[in-house]
């Protein structure tokens, strides 16, 4: 594991990320993650990879973990989302530049609000790619209600219990000082009614043949009851993207990747990349 950072072409911000880096790599998997989290929390997941042959990449997202605005925590830095967005095509830019050997495939895996990057990053740059993972994934119209995550697992035992049915992954998460959003003042952060990930002629742009799979629990209220994930993948089968997959767990809620069967997830996400890549 190696720590790097570059200059956020956006607005000059100081990106820092890990690499997790193995010798004659099969292909490079690049990790966005969610948000109120950071980049170590997928540690597991990339040793996983590396098991597999493959090199892995991801940045702390701006305003998360060692990547912060001036206010701290929840501060996005003067380009905001879009500067998250230019930094996750910043890296993958570098990843590809960083290949040995040249040309190596590059798959990217996100999550939740990195997965809401990932749909705005495809618009420009999904020739960049060869694979792409969305996990925890949903859009969702400006006008719709916005789910109480935890409300559907009441009585609660602690207020994150919509990340995963895992009481020590809940209790990780609530222990680790970088993560939780909790007190702070997000600044130029996502806007829920950004409608540019619904809007059909952006979706036009990415390349067709591009494989996608979707990665949900059915008890995942991000989706809201598959609702999100079932209007993400018919827009996007109607702009003529064919080659989208599934892997929906029953019970499982947000992070599938610290869920109860974790190992049977980390598995499957496994066999397809390596089939994709084939």
């Amino acid at each position: 594991m190696k720590h790097f950072s570059f200059q956020s072409q956006s607005d000059a911000l100081e990106v820092h990320g890990t690499r997790w880096q193995v010798d004659k790599p099969k292909a490079i998997v690049v990790i966005s993650h969610g948000m109120a989290e950071h980049i170590g929390r997928y540690a597991r997941f990339a040793k996983a990879l590396n098991v597999a042959g493959f090199d892995v990449w991801g940045i702390d997202h701006r305003a998360h973990g060692r990547t912060l605005g001036q206010q701290g925590f929840g501060d996005f830095g003067d380009s905001g989302w879009d500067g998250l967005v230019s930094d996750l095509d910043q890296l993958v830019d570098l990843v590809a530049a960083s290949a040995e050997p040249a040309g190596l495939p590059i798959v990217l895996f996100a999550h939740s609000m990195g997965a809401a990057a990932a749909q705005h990053f495809v618009q420009s740059s999904s020739v960049k790619i060869d694979l792409l993972i969305l996990s925890g994934t949903t859009v969702r119209k400006p006008d719709d209600e916005v789910p109480q995550y935890n409300s559907i697992f009441e009585p609660a035992r602690t207020p994150y219990d919509w990340l995963s049915r895992d009481e020590q992954e809940v209790d990780r998460y609530i222990s680790d000082s970088l993560c939780g959003f909790e007190g702070q003042t997000i600044r130029n952060g996502f806007d829920r009614a950004d409608t540019r990930r619904m809007d059909p002629k952006l979706i036009a742009l990415i390349r067709k043949d591009l494989p996608v799979l979707l990665l949900a629990g059915d008890a995942d209220p991000v989706n809201d009851h598959m609702k999100g994930i079932d209007l993400l993948e018919s827009l996007w089968r109607e702009a003529g993207i064919q080659k989208i997959d599934r892997q929906v767990y029953a019970g499982g809620r947000h992070e599938m990747l610290n869920e109860t069967n974790r190992a049977d997830v980390t598995r499957n996400l496994i066999n397809w990349i390596q089939s994709g890549l084939s």
